[in-house]
């Protein structure tokens, strides 16, 4: 007789305003939910935003190149990280998701069908959890997350925008709050 294959996991999104808090609340969620061995799956697995981190160039790129740079790490993640985690019967949190970019792209004006279409390879998640971390003052260093990474390349703030695209989520039941 075969050994029973494992049952497939779940993915588990964590959307986030403070990109810093990303590991720490994605541990905190998968301890609410007692889950032994699961998996995290964090923003800019690839480094691209990193690489990009350092660049000195005149033109910033666009908020749809943003989007399609995202896409790209998130596939990346999705391709080595996240499914290979789940065929193996883990609980992966996705450290941010698929609501991120449909915050960004409602604060940047892009049509949402744009950006279903362009989201399309990536599952749905299990379930949807959002928290904000911390309240800061200070923008911190653009590497820590999307959000801030995206605040810095278009020179604006746009946690304050994050946060109520996420809590009308909530409101809704969209997603839950940790």
């Amino acid at each position: 007789m075969a050994p029973k294959a494992p049952a497939p996991g779940q993915l588990l999104s964590l959307d986030i305003v403070e990109g810093r808090e990303g590991v720490n609340a994605a541990k905190k969620l998968l301890k609410m939910r007692s889950v032994a061995g699961g998996g995290i799956s964090t923003w800019d697995a690839s480094s691209i935003f990193f690489e990009m981190s350092g660049l000195e160039v005149s033109d910033k790129p666009s908020p749809r190149t943003l989007l399609l740079l995202y896409a790209a790490d998130l596939f990346f993640r999705l391709r080595w990280e996240i499914m290979p985690a789940l065929e193996e019967g883990k609980d992966v949190v996705a450290v941010p998701y698929l609501e991120t970019v449909y915050a960004f792209g409602a604060i940047v004006g892009l049509p949402k069908n744009w950006l279903t279409e362009v989201f399309r390879f990536a599952p749905k998640a299990a379930e949807s959890f959002q928290t904000n971390g911390p309240e800061v003052v200070k923008l911190g260093d653009a590497t820590s997350g999307f959000v801030e990474f995206c605040s810095s390349v278009l020179s604006k703030d746009l946690r304050p925008e994050f946060a109520a695209y996420f809590e009308e989520l909530k409101r809704r039941g969209d997603c839950r709050p940790i």
